[in-house]
C-alpha cells in the first residue's frame, strides 16, 4: 500500500487534498476501493477509499496499528554540501535507511557553499517521499545550512568522523553505544584543523576502509552499515 503522512490523525473517515490527492488520483491513478496507509504521530491508519478526485480523496478507516520501522537509536547526519544533486541523493538514500536527522554543513575544502530556501525545501520533499517509500514512521529532519563549528555544536549523541588519513580506529567499533551523529566530509575532505576541531568536541575519528570513497558513497555506505549492525 502506498503510504502518506499526515498532520492530523484521521479519526473514522479520511480527507486528503492538496498535492496528496493530486499523487492520489493522477500519479497513482488509485480507484475507490483500493487502499492506502495515512501515518500521523508513528500510528498507520489503513484506509479504504471512497471517492477519489483531482482536487480531494475521502475514505474510511479500517484498521490502525503503531509502526516500529524506526531505528532504535538516534542517528544524525552531518552531510557536506556537494555540487549538483549529490547531496539530494545522500538525502534521498539515508532517509530510507532510518537518518533521524540531517544537518548540511560547508567546511573550509567545501566546493558548493550555498543552500537556497528553494533547495532546502526541495530537500525536506525528498526526505518525506522517501521516509514513505519506506514506511517509516516518522518524516526525518533536514536543518540549516552550518559551519563546521555550528554543525559540531548542534550534533548529539556520540560524535563520530569519518575522516579519510585515519588508519586505525573503525567505523563499527567506534559506534557502540546510544545515539549517534555521523559526519562525512566535502569533496576536498577535511583538514587536520577541522579535525582538531572535531576532538575538542570529542568526536571519535574514524576509518571507512583502505579505499577512498566519495562523499556521497560514503555517507550512504556509512549510514548503512549503522543501521543493519543496530537493527
Amino acid at each position: 500500500m502506498h503510504q502518506f503522512f499526515v498532520d492530523v490523525a484521521p479519526a473514522q473517515r479520511a480527507v486528503i487534498t492538496g498535492e496528496q490527492a493530486r499523487q492520489i488520483a493522477t500519479v497513482l491513478r488509485l480507484e475507490p476501493g483500493e487502499r492506502i496507509t495515512l501515518v500521523a504521530d508513528r500510528t498507520a491508519h489503513e484506509v479504504v477509499l471512497e471517492s477519489v478526485t483531482a482536487t480531494e480523496a475521502t475514505g474510511r478507516v479500517i484498521k490502525r496499528r503503531q509502526l516500529a520501522t524506526e531505528l532504535r537509536f538516534d542517528l544524525t547526519l552531518g552531510l557536506p554540501l556537494l555540487k549538483g544533486d549529490r547531496s539530494e541523493e545522500i538525502v534521498e538514500a539515508v532517509s530510507q535507511l532510518g537518518v533521524r536527522r540531517v544537518v548540511p554543513f560547508v567546511s573550509s575544502r567545501s566546493v558548493a557553499r550555498e543552500l537556497s530556501p528553494a533547495k532546502l525545501e526541495r530537500w525536506q520533499r525528498i526526505a518525506r517521499e522517501a521516509a514513505e517509500t519506506a514506511h517509516r514512521a516518522i518524516v526525518p529532519e533536514i536543518e540549516a545550512l552550518a559551519t563546521w563549528e555550528e554543525l559540531l555544536d548542534r550534533l548529539t549523541g556520540r560524535i563520530v568522523v569519518c575522516w579519510e588519513a585515519e588508519e586505525h580506529a573503525s567505523l563499527v567499533e567506534a559506534a557502540a553505544g546510544d545515539d549517534i551523529s555521523l559526519v562525512i566530509g566535502p569533496e576536498g575532505g577535511l583538514s587536520l584543523e577541522e579535525i582538531g576541531v572535531a576532538r575538542e568536541h570529542h568526536a571519535v575519528i574514524v576509518s571507512l576502509g583502505l579505499r577512498t570513497l566519495r562523499a556521497e558513497t560514503a555517507a550512504i555506505a556509512a549510514v548503512a552499515v549503522l543501521a543493519s549492525r543496530r537493527e
